[in-house]
């Protein structure tokens, strides 16, 4: 009864200190190859670079031979930025043969707002960017957005990553059922990354 006595008061301040992010500044978390059905939307990684002026996302595939055989689907890459509210607040969405956007969030899906908006355009937009492999051959992704006060905003956060593939472009087909990939799991968030 003494110990526990001694050891509540120790475990009481634990719980006020804040959680200390896993890794600062840059992190990159495999995902096991062939964790899908389907290869062509199959992470194989993610890194995530967190400066004071941008935030960078690089989802790595396993890549295709032929230049622009690219799937149908998407990839979503979730963003967390605050630890006391559930879910994410932001994602950046990029739709294979469309387009790419970056957007508020609430409760996992996408919430159009004024700022980000595309039609009109909003003030935020030019803030979000998504460059790929020069080859053209699928081999990553990479999704940037600039950090600006009254736009994208973080110091710690965490992401979740996900993969939807349709069918493919050439020749076209339509699956019966997507093929999903997550980063781990659905909605399974990375560690916290610290703004290096």
């Amino acid at each position: 009864m003494i110990l526990v006595r001694r050891l509540l008061p120790l475990l009481a301040l634990l719980l006020l200190v804040p959680a200390v992010p896993a890794h600062a500044g840059t992190a990159t978390y495999g995902d096991p190859a062939g964790d899908v059905a389907n290869t062509k939307l199959d992470i194989r990684s993610v890194t995530v670079k967190n400066t004071a002026k941008k935030l960078v996302v690089r989802v790595a595939f396993p890549g295709n031979g032929k230049v622009y055989d690219f799937p149908t689907g998407n990839v979503s890459v979730w963003i967390d930025t605050d630890a006391d509210r559930p879910g994410a607040e932001y994602g950046h969405f990029m739709e294979f043969w469309s387009d790419y956007r970056f957007a508020e969030v609430a409760k996992w899906r996408e919430q159009p707002t004024p700022a980000w908006g595309h039609s009109p355009e909003g003030r935020c937009v030019t803030d979000a960017g998504l460059t790929h492999d020069r080859g053209h051959h699928l081999r990553w992704f990479q999704y940037v957005v600039v950090k600006r006060p009254g736009c994208f905003e973080a110091d710690a956060l965490r992401v979740a990553v996900s993969t939807m593939n349709t069918g493919d472009l050439q020749p076209t087909v339509v699956y019966e059922a997507p093929f999903l990939d997550h980063l781990g799991a659905r909605h399974q968030w990375t560690p916290w990354i610290e703004q290096g």
